[in-house]
């Protein structure tokens, strides 16, 4: 039976290639009633599968005994036969299914002018799975290699020529051995082996193709009635290719993949995805988890493993995407300068992913290409692998539409040091300058202590039970963007990161460097504090284990709002247990100890080394440094001289600290005073013999002695004038002072 004019359009394309691909798809045609061919029309080898839809009946002949039989091509005008072949071609083009990445091309008789295929170079897949192509076993050369179904790797192997020959006959050459495929034995029964075979022209050599609703039918040319099938209908890699009676089964049903390499294939795609995103820096999510790709360990090595962690938006997690002049994108991580790459170029499911030095391979080279919301981000070695997720880990895996594991979402990423930038502006001088015990919101009796009381670089930082030593004593000063540094008063190191900010990096000390993870920033949270880390504002100061107990170690961590991360800052200027008060003279350690609080107070306030020397000088004179000492030790008699400078009757400075909310013994409280005294011009006044206003004293650079005179000729003012021992004094505690 012939279907009128259902294949118009086909005769005329016969053997036209519409692109790269082939599929099995009908070519839209008019429908219309069937009337019978006379059995003297031979279309061998057609008649093998009544392919008889490959001519055009023309049905103006009534009174012909045979009708006469014309081909498409005579019938139709030139013009006519431009405008159905387009036709065809966009029909072919809708029609596709399963859609392939190549286009198709249309389907004719078997063989001349009406070929169901073009000859060329193909790749044939199966219909039960398109990636899935026939192959020689581990592309061997021989007579008589099997012939099996497996992964499309673009080997060899893999490729064939298809060839038409006079009779309409196929045959297909695979290109690395340049043997045909072939039914083994000449012989047409279920189940026979194909394999391939040097060439001898045989019908076990020679096949049929035509056109069905899905793909192709293969035909041998030993029986039309057997054809080309994967046995089982099982894709799995190896699964055996024989022949078998038609049953109208996928097993039976191929494409053919007009051969492009992969390289060719992928080209292409980048250019076509080339801009889809934009170049930037990107933090790169995954959508089944929500985790970003990352760097493991922060490492800057070549061959540091790319894994999957919580977004603590670390350098190591930003990838500054670019593209090159084809289309192709490079992940640079801006932590390292490392790019994202493919170990040892190796497409095989589940190789693992690192970064590398550049180096333009196309393992260091990606394609983004949309999908949905989300993203695929595909290897430019090969189009059916992507970047998956496994567990938190990332590797390579088979490109799948639909699975949530192969989904990225690409988002913009600020730059690191702006947002660090901003937070420490907002948080400028939340604690002033100064001299601090750092204590725990765990119990504030528990502080920051330098373990050992070490001067040393890398001196570990630890929680110890407070002590007053210099150990647990820090200085902070901001700088004018608001990061602060925490500098020890023991040992001249300051506080810092032993790392590059991430997950339970150990804090130390160590010399002054400037770098970022020696600064910090101090935010309010209520009447606490957190300790920021200028390297990365995800993480704080952190009490390893929340474990208030002495040698608690002390990490950075990421923020959760425990009391682990809480702290308060007790000034020493303010915190009177640090000093020694009592009613009693002090010993040379004690007075020592007094000496370095003030010197830390006035300092804060801009006085010279030698202006506090020659201070001290005096303080020791009068009281030995003891703000609690009352004048012949007579305490409570007001009448008389009382604390550091020995303020005479004692109610000058004791209403004032009363007035003030101090502790009449405070010795924060009277070095106060005296800088009350200087703002308001009070008690010091310049004499004939030393001429120096409080504000020029407290500036000056002449030497401890003299300006030790000059606070008793200024200041004290006392019976006898005559005290060369606070001059003496006075070096002692420059001297002193040079080694803190």
């Amino acid at each position: 039976m012939v279907k009128k004019n259902k294949l118009r359009n086909i005769a005329a394309l016969s053997g036209v290639g519409i692109g790269l691909a082939v599929t099995g798809q009908a070519i839209l045609a008019e429908e219309c009633e069937s009337e019978s061919i006379p059995n003297s029309i031979e279309t061998s080898p057609m008649n093998e599968l009544e392919m008889t839809e490959a001519v055009y009946v023309d049905e103006s002949k009534e009174d012909s005994a045979v009708p006469e039989v014309k081909t498409v091509a005579e019938e139709l005008p030139v013009n006519e036969l431009v405008e159905e072949k387009e036709r065809a071609e966009e029909a072919e083009l809708e029609e596709q299914e399963p859609v392939s990445n190549v286009s198709g091309i249309s389907f004719g008789a078997a063989g001349g002018e009406n070929a169901a295929i073009s000859s060329g170079v193909y790749t044939i897949s199966s219909a039960v799975s398109t990636g899935q192509v026939l192959d020689v076993n581990a592309g061997a050369t021989y007579n008589g290699a099997n012939v099996q179904i497996y992964e499309n790797n673009d080997s060899g192997a893999q490729i064939w020529r298809v060839d038409v020959g006079s009779d309409g006959y196929y045959t297909f050459t695979n290109i690395q051995s340049n043997k045909v495929l072939d039914v083994n034995a000449g012989q047409a029964f279920n189940g026979n082996n194909v394999q391939q075979y040097d060439s001898n022209n045989t019908k076990a050599q020679k096949w049929i193709i035509k056109k069905m609703d899905v793909g192709y039918m293969i035909a041998s040319a030993l029986n039309g009635s057997y054809v080309l099938d994967l046995a089982g209908a099982n894709p799995q890699n190896g699964s055996n290719i024989q022949i078998y009676q038609s049953n109208n089964t996928n097993a039976q049903r191929w494409f053919f993949n007009k051969y492009i390499t992969k390289e060719q294939t992928m080209d292409a795609m980048a250019a076509l995805n080339k801009n889809l995103v934009a170049n930037g820096q990107y933090y790169i999510v995954n959508s089944q988890t929500g985790k970003v790709l990352s760097v493991e360990g922060q490492s800057v090595n070549n061959l540091a493993n790319v894994d999957l962690e919580k977004n603590y938006q670390a350098s190591s997690q930003v990838w500054e995407v670019s593209h090159d002049s084809k289309g192709y994108v490079t992940f640079k991580n801006i932590g390292s300068g490392k790019v994202l790459d493919l170990e040892a170029a190796n497409t095989t499911i589940g190789s693992n992913l690192q970064q590398y030095a550049s180096n333009g391979t196309r393992a260091q080279k990606w394609v983004i290409r949309k999908n949905g919301s989300n993203y695929e981000i595909i290897s430019a070695l090969d189009p059916e692998r992507s970047i998956t997720q496994s567990d938190n880990n990332v590797q390579i895996g088979k490109l799948h539409a639909t699975q949530m594991a192969e989904k990225w979402i690409l988002k913009k990423a600020e730059d690191l040091r702006t947002r660090l930038d901003a937070i420490a502006k907002k948080n400028l001088n939340v604690i002033e300058d100064g001299a601090y015990v750092i204590r725990s919101a765990l119990n504030e009796n528990m502080v920051l202590d330098i373990a050992g009381g070490s001067t040393a670089n890398n001196a570990n930082i630890q929680l110890y039970e407070y002590n007053r030593s210099k150990a647990q004593q820090f200085v902070i000063v901001n700088d004018a963007k608001g990061y602060v540094t925490i500098k020890n008063v023991g040992s001249g190191k300051f506080m810092a990161v032993d790392g590059k900010g991430w997950n339970a990096d150990n804090v130390l000390q160590s010399a002054q460097s400037n770098a970022w993870n020696q600064k910090w920033i101090i935010m309010r949270t209520n009447n606490t504090y957190r300790i920021v880390s200028a390297l990365n504002d995800s993480f704080v100061l952190d009490i390893t284990a929340a474990l208030a107990v002495n040698g608690s170690n002390i990490q950075i961590y990421e923020s959760n709002g425990s009391k682990a991360q809480q702290f308060t800052f007790s000034s020493l200027h303010n915190d009177d247990s640090l000093w020694i008060s009592s009613n009693n003279y002090l010993t040379v350690s004690q007075m020592e100890n007094n000496a370095e609080l003030v010197w830390n107070f006035f300092k804060s306030y801009g006085w010279t080394r030698n202006a506090v020397a020659a201070l001290l000088g005096n303080m020791q004179g009068e009281s030995n440094i003891n703000p609690g000492l009352w004048e012949s030790r007579q305490e409570g008699n007001l009448n008389c001289g009382f604390g550091l400078v020995q303020w005479t009757p004692a109610t000058n400075v004791i209403n004032w600290l009363e007035g003030n909310g101090y502790a009449i013994n405070s010795g924060f409280g009277q070095c106060a005073r005296i800088i009350y005294e200087l703002e308001n011009h009070i008690q010091y006044y310049a004499t004939n013999a030393f001429n120096l206003s409080f504000y020029e004293f407290a500036h000056s650079t002449q030497t401890p002695e003299y300006l030790a005179k000059a606070f008793i000729y200024n200041y004290e003012r006392p019976y006898n004038y005559d005290q060369p021992q606070r001059e003496v004094y006075a070096r002692y505690w420059y001297n002193h002072l040079m080694k803190l």
